[in-house]
């Protein structure tokens, strides 16, 4: 079935993975990397983590963050990487689906949510939309095998494609 005549449904879900892709890979490009890794990340994830709403949820996210802060930042850095190239070539589809939909899911959880103390995160709010929709998004990609069109998925013959 095509729509409007121009594509298929599998290639504009194509399409729909190699844009949230993108959207990956602008979410790593966008950050002051140096920063980001000297502590940027680690100070306002343990910030959050101690102003958040649920106490248990602050203080799990806590004891991950605080004995690994010099190596978490990286490993945030590469699995947003691994995601959007993954997306973007359709290698591994199924797996940066769900890497994705992971890392959505911890976002809005940590920084979605009004914390105790408001000035810590007074735009709580304005990125979860971004946070929602690519997490829709990527949940309609992975039930529908959006990489079975136009990826390496599909030419290495991987993941049923």
């Amino acid at each position: 079935m095509d729509i409007f005549n121009f594509l298929t449904v599998s290639q504009w879900l194509a399409l729909l993975r190699i844009g949230i892709g993108l959207w990956w890979l602008k979410s790593v490009l966008h950050k002051p990397l140096r920063q980001f890794v000297s502590g940027q990340m680690v100070n306002w994830t343990l910030a959050l983590a101690e102003n958040h709403p649920v106490p248990a949820y602050g203080r799990l996210i806590r004891g991950l963050v605080e004995p690994n802060a010099s190596w978490f930042p990286y490993l945030i850095l590469v699995g947003e990487t691994a995601v959007a190239i993954g997306l973007i070539f359709g290698l591994f589809t199924p797996l940066s689906l769900i890497v994705a939909i992971f890392l959505n899911l911890n976002y809005i959880s940590l920084a979605g949510v009004r914390p105790k103390d408001i000035n810590i995160n007074k735009a709580y709010q304005c990125e979860q939309g971004q946070n929602w929709n690519m997490l829709i998004a990527e949940i309609v990609l992975l039930v529908t095998a959006a990489g079975s069109v136009w990826s390496l998925d599909s030419v290495l013959g991987i993941f049923g494609a």
